[in-house]
């Protein structure tokens, strides 16, 4: 073990890692909720990642959620979006489709998850986009090319 005075010599300063949280004397469980929802999505991005599948984050307002995709955010792909519920203090997982111009998902289909760890919550949503494989992609409707001439015909 190590005396006191070896223990004093330890530099004070702490070091912030990508989950450190911040938590004082004016931090109100609310804000506890919402370091854990940003914890908990994070992690379910990971293990999504580990999985194949592509995500995006969106931190910046409430309600905060995570968007999966099995491939590039293509118009009509479908997405599972991971939302973290304020008001009933859960996630929900809902599945949609993406729109590529206007950058949103056009949600088909929600329910509140079971579960409340990140290990659970990403397995729930890697089951959904398991089953979102097998039904086709919401197409739009593409413009027929224009027929080129090809020239004179002999």
């Amino acid at each position: 073990m190590k005396s006191y005075k070896e223990w004093k010599k330890i530099n004070e300063s702490a070091q912030q890692t990508r989950y450190s949280v911040g938590v004082n004397y004016r931090t109100s469980p609310g804000d506890v909720l919402d370091i854990y929802a940003k914890i908990s999505l994070g992690y379910v991005s990971a293990s999504m990642k580990k999985y194949g599948y592509h995500t995006k984050h969106v931190y910046t307002e409430a309600p905060y959620r995570l968007l999966i995709s099995s491939g590039n955010w293509d118009d009509g792909e479908h997405i599972v979006l991971v939302s973290w519920d304020h008001k009933n203090k859960c996630f929900v997982l809902s599945n949609g489709f993406y729109n590529k111009m206007r950058k949103t998902v056009s949600v088909t289909n929600s329910t509140s998850c079971k579960h409340d760890t990140a290990s659970k919550i990403s397995q729930e949503a890697y089951k959904m986009m398991e089953d979102l494989k097998e039904t086709p992609d919401r197409k739009t409707m593409k413009l027929k090319p224009a027929k080129m001439k090809t020239g004179p015909k002999n």
